[in-house]
């Protein structure tokens, strides 16, 4: 982890002994369950051991198994990846990438990434309704997620999402995203 990483998520996150201080479990109580796959994992663990979540982070598994299927299979995730989502969710992960840790956000990620993959797989930057879902996709998707550590991130599971269907797409189409219109994400932000 550099220094900038290491700034980036004490910015951003909480200590898991912060993050435990209103929970009935002592945060030696959180580290076992968390072993035990009862609670997700921290989602970064610093150079000097400290172990670092976002918040929120104990809340799915607070409302429990069948509350995150329930709104998983709501929001149209697939039930056959329901499993590795819960597992995501355990692993710490999706508290790196997601503002908000929801099933929602979880299924709206992935589709916003298949959306803006097919977009790209057949490009036509002169289309204004090709744009202009490419620019809303890529706009929803910056949306729901985290920058990622600088180079931590990178480091551990190369391009982030982020990098590869945010960054990438308004540096490629650039004209694309400088037509945004009134009101939206792009306009706003520009």
């Amino acid at each position: 982890m550099t220094a900038a990483d290491v700034a980036y998520v004490r910015a951003n996150y909480l200590t898991l002994d912060e993050a435990s201080a209103d929970r009935s479990e002592t945060p030696d109580e959180v580290r076992r369950l968390m072993a035990e796959a009862r609670l997700p994992q921290p989602s970064y663990v610093l150079p000097d051991g400290m172990e670092m979540v976002p918040a929120g982070h104990f809340e799915l598994a607070d409302a429990g198994r069948q509350d995150f299927a329930r709104r998983f299979l709501a929001a149209g995730g697939a039930a056959g990846d329901l499993e590795d989502e819960w597992q995501g969710y355990l692993s710490g992960a999706y508290g790196v990438c997601l503002k908000e840790q929801s099933p929602e956000n979880i299924v709206r990620k992935d589709r916003l990434i298949r959306t803006i993959e097919g977009l790209l797989a057949e490009p036509n930057p002169r289309d204004a309704e090709w744009s202009d879902e490419l620019r809303t996709a890529v706009d929803d998707l910056d949306l729901l997620e985290r920058p990622f550590a600088p180079a931590y991130d990178r480091a551990r599971w190369g391009p982030s999402s982020r990098d590869r269907f945010v960054t990438a797409p308004r540096q490629r189409f650039p004209d694309v995203f400088a037509r945004a219109s009134v009101g939206s994400p792009s306009a706003s932000s520009a």
